[in-house]
């Protein structure tokens, strides 16, 4: 492992434990067992190790994904279990991704949005053809409310008691949120 990554794996550690901002540069190097100013050696600033774990999470999403299927259906399959797969295995990048996007500086979070909206616009031309008629304000929408859904038990504190089949009820769960854009035609009753 590079000490590049080694830093990286560290913030991402301490990060998820105690989020950005309760965590110096001082702390990285601790754990990685160099000396804070070490650390500008491979990263300019700690909002660039942050950037860094963004750009991470996004090539492992995008490899995820890989190219679109011609079949709709198909594809949604496969977003859907890209993502929870994503969320299981890398709860600690899954759970920076969910908490500290707005962390990052304007110039990091411009390029982090940008390579996102790749990863969100495959969604949306996906549930498009799966679900034709809504507006792209509803499908962005719809995107976000389930990959908060997806993650959310990720961002639990680590050491939590967790369902024992937490990647299928994730799953499950997901396939039931994207039912609602089936309802279109079939509001929910009013509450009394």
């Amino acid at each position: 492992m590079t000490r590049e990554d080694q830093i990286l794996e560290s913030a991402a550690k301490l990060f998820s434990e105690r989020s950005y901002d309760g965590v110096g540069v001082d702390a990285i190097a601790k754990v990685v067992g160099i000396t804070g100013s070490a650390i500008y050696r491979h990263f300019s600033s700690k909002d660039e190790i942050l950037a860094a774990l963004f750009d991470r999470v996004m090539d492992q999403m995008l490899i995820r994904i890989g190219t679109p299927s011609d079949d709709p259906r198909e594809e949604l399959n496969h977003l859907v279990e890209a993502h929870v797969e994503f969320a299981m295995s890398h709860q600690t990048l899954a759970g920076i991704w969910a908490r500290e996007q707005r962390a990052l500086t304007k110039a990091h979070q411009r390029n982090f949005l940008r390579r996102q909206g790749q990863y969100i616009d495959r969604w949306i031309a996906c549930l498009d053809q799966c679900f034709p008629g809504h507006p792209r304000e509803e499908l962005v929408a719809t995107v976000r409310a389930l990959h908060g859904l997806i993650t959310s038990d990720i961002t639990r504190p680590l050491g939590s008691s967790r369902p024992a089949q937490l990647e299928a009820l994730l799953t499950r769960l997901a396939y039931s949120a994207l039912g609602a854009l089936e309802l279109e035609n079939n509001p929910a009753p009013e509450r009394a």
